[in-house]
C-alpha cells in the first residue's frame, strides 16, 4: 500500500474516532478512566479532545490528499499525542488503565513522526 494512503486510512480513523469521543464520552472514555467518567466536567473535556482529534485528522487527511503540508499535519498528530502519553503518566491517580493508554498514546506518537518523516523522504 502506497504510503500516502496510510496516511489518508489513520487521518480518517483519526477524524471517526474524535466523533465517537463527542458523541459519547462515557463510552470512549468509561473503560479507561472509570466511574468519574460521565460528570459534566469530564464530558465536555472529553468532547474537547473528540474535536482536537477531529480537527487534526480532517486536517491531516486534507493535506495528505492535496500533497499539501500532509507531514506538517501528521506531525502535530504526533505532538499530540505525545503530551496526551505525558499526562497520562504524570496523573497518578489514573491508575494501570490510564498507563496503557499512556503507552498507546507514546506509541502512536512515534508511529506519527516515522510517517511523517517518511512522508517528507518521499517527497
Amino acid at each position: 500500500m502506497e504510503l500516502r494512503q496510510i496516511a489518508l486510512y489513520v487521518s480518517r480513523v483519526r477524524v471517526g474516532l474524535g466523533i465517537a469521543m463527542m458523541a459519547s464520552p462515557k463510552l470512549a472514555f468509561g473503560p479507561i478512566y472509570g466511574r468519574e467518567v460521565g460528570e459534566p466536567a469530564a464530558d465536555a473535556l472529553a468532547r474537547m479532545m473528540g474535536a482536537r482529534e477531529a480537527v487534526l485528522g480532517a486536517g491531516a487527511a486534507i493535506a495528505v490528499g492535496e500533497r499539501k503540508g500532509g507531514a506538517n499535519w501528521i506531525s502535530m498528530i504526533a505532538v499530540a499525542d505525545g503530551v496526551d502519553a505525558v499526562v497520562n503518566f504524570a496523573s497518578p491517580r489514573l491508575g494501570w488503565r490510564g498507563k496503557v493508554l499512556g503507552v498507546l498514546a507514546a506509541a502512536s506518537s512515534v508511529a506519527h513522526l516515522v510517517l511523517a518523516k517518511r512522508i517528507v523522504s518521499e517527497g
